[in-house]
């Protein structure tokens, strides 16, 4: 049997530096590489598309879009086909919109394409809107429809409506009557400007005939949180969260749940609208700072590892207004997979590192005294000879912290050296 000891983990230590130092070059190099390529020849507009329920991923969606056209003075397309969505991420949609430096079309299409409910906001609030052939807007009556809210959104689309000089009244009835409306009626009641087949006629309509145009897809950030708004998603983190974290509180010591079922909380909660997504971000990066430290310092299988690598993954996903994403979209995921790929094996060196081979007889702690310094039920750590050693009861009983054992016998138990401790009587 080979005999093995805990050492330092002085490589891992080393490991972590030079990660640190890769990655600020990286980003040094993707910075300067963007901003290289930032310059724009041609006249280009450009395109988003938003199919389906409206919702945070969207919003951010949105947002990033418009940041960009504002970044490069290029007006901005949004191609809308949805039956609605969520309050919250329409409210900061429609901010967006209303706020932006550049010009924002809304052109409800293909063909047949719907604008209701959260749609109808996202049209009025826009500089150009455009419906294609077949296509309606409106039913944006509120579910369920209290009197409260029906009135707070219908003063809202109204006042939306008037500022962007369109009649506020055929807004409001909308919500208040929950009526529609198709290309033909919205055109002639001045609630669009115009009705397009293709996108050569929007670009005739703002004068740039000759433009470019550019699709700017949802990155993995953006579809990420469309699943987490997800409401059936939600429940299921929710609850799945709430059944970890009860387990790990009845059975202490398994772990795994409890790490799992926290990050399916925190996940849940912003779903839920508790915490926002700069706040989650921070909160996932403190605690995958938390586990890896757990893990550095206590003896283990890994399992903190790999819930702060997690963790911190998703910190670096949330965490902020995504500044990083103006980076080449090669740069960003190529940080991304190159982070995973160092904090495995980081792990794998430093959990090494803490099984080393001796050149002395290990034979020789058999018998020696030490004192308890995680609680052993039947499994935790123990301090003999001023080393911290991982630990089982010999007779499969629960040793409180402080107490003091004695080693009846090494072995090995998943690569890693165990002492089998028997707990000393007091008398």
């Amino acid at each position: 049997m080979r005999l093995f000891r805990k050492n330092h983990p002085s490589i891992g230590s080393k490991v972590l530096f030079g990660i640190i130092t890769i990655t600020l070059i990286i980003f040094i190099c993707g910075f300067f590489v963007s901003s290289s390529v930032g310059f724009q020849a041609e006249d280009v507009v450009y395109t988003v598309t938003v199919e389906g329920q409206i919702d945070e991923g969207t919003s951010r969606y949105i947002e990033r879009a418009i940041s960009r056209a504002e970044e490069d003075d290029n007006p901005l397309i949004i191609k809308l086909n949805t039956p609605g969505g969520l309050v919250n991420p329409t409210r900061d949609m429609v901010d967006n919109i209303l706020d932006s430096e550049i010009t924002v079309v809304c052109w409800i299409t293909p063909s047949g394409a719907w604008g209701y409910s959260a749609g109808s906001f996202l049209l009025v609030s826009s500089d150009v809107a455009v419906m294609d052939t077949g296509a309606s807007i409106g039913a944006a009556r509120p579910q369920p429809d209290d009197n409260k809210t029906v009135q707070a959104l219908a003063t809202w689309i109204e006042s939306i409506s008037n500022e962007q000089g369109r009649p506020g009244d055929v807004a409001r009835s909308w919500i208040t009557e929950d009526k529609t409306d198709t290309e033909d009626t919205a055109l002639e009641k001045s609630i669009i400007d115009l009705v397009a087949e293709e996108e050569s006629d929007i670009l005739d309509f703002l004068g740039l005939s000759d433009a470019r145009l550019e699709e700017l897809d949802k990155n993995f950030v953006e579809k990420f949180l469309s699943v987490l708004s997800n409401p059936t998603v939600m429940m299921v983190l929710l609850i799945g969260g709430l059944l970890g974290i009860v387990t790990e509180v009845t059975t202490p010591g398994i772990e795994v749940p409890g790490i799992v079922g926290g990050i399916m909380l925190l996940l849940s909660l912003f779903g839920l609208g508790v915490l926002s997504l700069n706040i989650l971000g921070i909160v996932f990066l403190i605690l995958g700072i938390v586990l890896l430290a757990v893990e550095f310092f206590e003896p283990g299988f890994g399992i903190f590892g790999i819930g702060g690598g997690v963790s911190i993954l998703l910190g670096i996903f949330f965490a902020g207004d995504e500044p990083w994403v103006e980076v080449s979209s090669i740069a960003v995921y190529g940080i991304i997979l190159f982070l995973i790929v160092i904090l495995g094996l980081l792990i794998f060196l430093v959990r090494r590192s803490q099984t080393r081979e001796v050149e002395t007889g290990i034979e020789k702690m058999i018998g020696k005294r030490g004192e308890v310094t995680r609680s052993l039920n039947p499994e935790g750590a123990v301090k003999v000879s001023g080393e911290r050693w991982t630990a089982v009861s010999e007779l499969r009983e629960k040793i409180k912290e402080g107490e003091r054992i004695v080693v009846q016998e090494i072995t090995e138990r998943d690569g890693q050296t165990t002492l089998v401790v028997k707990k000393i009587s007091k008398d």
